[in-house]
């Protein structure tokens, strides 16, 4: 069973408790880039509401994760092709090694 742990978060003024099997340093650093993503949006857009803003902060996190998510998998894809093309040349090799 996974443990879970109680932090407790003080977010755009608010405060909240979060569950999960986090480090406290990790959590640290997620609410700290939270509330200056938060600030950030609140200066760009004034007239929102903290609601529109965590929306809109949201939204911009689940388009990088996607970003993010395509790129490891062109990678993985990029690595899989590289290791079957070393394999297909190591073959060759080994194919010209025994001719000679």
């Amino acid at each position: 069973m996974v443990q879970r742990d109680r932090y407790r978060a003080e977010i755009a003024g608010k405060n909240y408790t979060l569950v999960g099997s986090y480090s406290k340093e990790h959590l640290d650093g997620a609410v700290q880039l939270v509330n200056l993503q938060l600030e950030q949006l609140a200066q760009l857009a004034p007239d929102l509401s903290t609601e529109d803003l965590a929306i809109l902060m949201a939204v911009n996190a689940i388009s990088d994760q996607m970003i993010k998510e395509k790129r490891i998998m062109d990678l993985e894809n990029q690595l899989e092709l590289s290791q079957m093309s070393q394999s297909d040349r190591d073959r060759t090799n080994g194919a010209f090694s025994k001719e000679n």
